[in-house]
């Protein structure tokens, strides 16, 4: 049973050329948008930002390359083990953690929960273990993970139709209310994750796209478009997954669909959490 949804802010980068990511200006706002899910199974954790470890030892962690491309504002405050304790939760409360992929601004915060259980595509990680190319070398950063115990991982088998997608096979864990929906081609297993709401749906895409303004096929943003190629392992099937992202945006109403960097998704929900909480 899903009893709650939280907003957490895990990272930011401040990379330079804001239109490559469909922003405007000389640096970029890339936020680490996550979430936790207060369910009857304990915490879950969607994606997990930057980690403590990537802000004490960024050289060791992330690489001189990394960091200077990246630009991450150094704040240890956004991180996922400081907004679960500022939520009033022990982290160890965080029993399960899903990405979307391994990516490093994704998988930082793994090692601050060394007792949660990972769960992730396992040719998503099978991908991490090949740093030969220099794509991998560059997103993929084994030793934020390497040392954590605890990992489900699951085939990219297609199994029931969840609107025009499908969810994976054999993922039942959470009797439906969160399913995990490969969205294959930014990374070899990358997967967006589905968390049922009272009132519908909320479909976190992790980095199938990178701005609200992609959901509408009418907005051409041409620079974003070339930086998501170059990101892409499999640019067809990237294309594919937002071609049917968009397609659920435009047409189902009781879908709220999220993705992992854009500032402004994260800007409306923290606000939404504000208005929550005003003193009449």
């Amino acid at each position: 049973m899903i009893y709650n949804i939280h907003h957490l802010h895990c990272g930011t980068l401040c990379p330079i050329c804001g239109p490559l990511f469909g922003q405007k200006g000389l640096h970029a706002k890339v936020v680490c948008h996550c979430l936790l899910v207060e369910t009857d199974q304990g915490l879950v954790l969607i994606d997990t930002g930057l980690g403590i470890q990537d802000y004490l030892y960024p050289q060791a962690r992330l690489g001189h390359m990394s960091l200077r491309l990246g630009r991450i504002e150094q704040n240890l405050d956004l991180t996922a083990i400081a907004q679960v304790q500022s939520l009033g939760f022990n982290p160890k409360d965080v029993k399960h953690i899903l990405v979307s992929h391994l990516d490093f601004d994704h998988a930082g915060g793994i090692s601050d929960f060394p007792h949660a259980i990972v769960h992730v595509l396992s040719n998503e990680f099978n991908a991490t273990q090949n740093l030969l190319s220099v794509k991998n070398r560059m997103r993929y950063k084994p030793q934020q993970f390497k040392q954590h115990r605890y990992w489900n991982f699951i085939e990219p088998t297609q199994g029931d139709a969840w609107f025009n997608l499908h969810q994976v096979q054999g993922f039942s864990l959470f009797q439906d209310e969160i399913l995990m929906i490969p969205l294959l081609g930014h990374t070899q297993g990358h997967c967006g994750i589905a968390i049922k709401k009272q009132e519908g749906w909320l479909f976190f895409c992790g980095d199938a796209y990178y701005s609200h303004l992609q959901l509408n096929p009418k907005n051409k943003l041409r620079t974003l478009d070339t930086l998501e190629r170059i990101f892409a392992e499999n640019n067809a099937m990237r294309l594919d997954n937002l071609h049917k992202i968009q397609s659920l945006a435009q047409i189902t109403t009781n879908i709220e669909i999220i993705c992992a960097h854009d500032p402004i998704e994260l800007a409306r929900y923290q606000q939404k959490k504000k208005t929550l909480f005003l003193p009449f």
